[in-house]
């Protein structure tokens, strides 16, 4: 039962991931986007690709004779499976929690289908199957450091994008709020005006914390509720 259920949301979870970036893509101008592309500058859209890409591999691979032979290919698939769920969930508490509640202020449709599906439908899924899924891999503290990896590569990209001048498709050279380097508190300052009482290096480290404490929330459950699972 729990295989099959795991397949559904597997399933469900690429079916509503590509239809939440197709939707985004064509709804980016409506939504006061300068491009389509533009969207896929951000990470709820990357890290919604890269569950989308991983969980439609997991679905064909275990057709794969090779795969089923192949320990090693498994450990990853299934370790960045751990990682990438990590990095959906920021991408919905972040939304849901930050961003969404200052929506009107930024003239952004926070609550759009294809942000639904991209913020809300698609992480549920993700979480869900990593507990349901009955494939399990022995889970250790380097997981945990690995799931700052995606976000740390994504600060670097944006960083980067953002010292060239890269508009992010609405006027900023910035994706995010806490990523604006150049905002009232700077990098590793203070400010009195919202939303930027604090500089850009905080906000890296307490995201950062929140993915650690995720990350490990997480192993404790596989650990205490997969008797399949030695998770060390």
């Amino acid at each position: 039962m729990r295989s099959r259920l795991s397949v559904i949301c597997k399933s469900s979870a690429v079916l509503l991931a590509f239809l939440g970036i197709i939707l985004s893509l064509i709804q980016a101008e409506e939504h006061g986007y300068s491009h389509a592309g533009k969207r896929l500058l951000y990470f709820t859209a990357q890290s919604n690709i890269w569950i989308l890409l991983l969980f439609a591999l997991l679905l064909i691979l275990p057709f794969c004779r090779t795969y089923t032979q192949n320990k090693r290919l498994d450990y990853v698939l299934y370790s960045l499976k751990f990682v990438f769920t990590v990095s959906i969930t920021i991408t919905a508490f972040i939304f849901c929690v930050v961003l969404a509640p200052g929506a009107k202020e930024a003239n952004y449709d926070a609550f759009s289908l294809s942000s639904i599906l991209t913020h809300m439908a698609v992480p549920v899924l993700a979480v869900v199957d990593l507990f349901l899924d009955p494939h399990k891999i022995t889970l250790n503290k380097h997981h945990l450091l690995y799931t700052i990896i995606p976000p740390l590569l994504y600060c670097v990209f944006a960083s980067i994008l953002g010292a060239f001048h890269v508009d992010f498709g609405r006027g900023d050279t910035y994706p995010y709020f806490f990523l604006n380097y150049k905002s009232p508190a700077g990098f590793f300052g203070f400010s009195r005006e919202m939303p930027y009482i604090i500089g850009s290096f905080y906000w890296i480290l307490v995201i950062l914390g929140m993915i650690l404490g995720i990350g490990a929330l997480y192993k404790h459950f596989c650990q205490k509720h997969s008797p399949s699972a030695q998770v060390e």
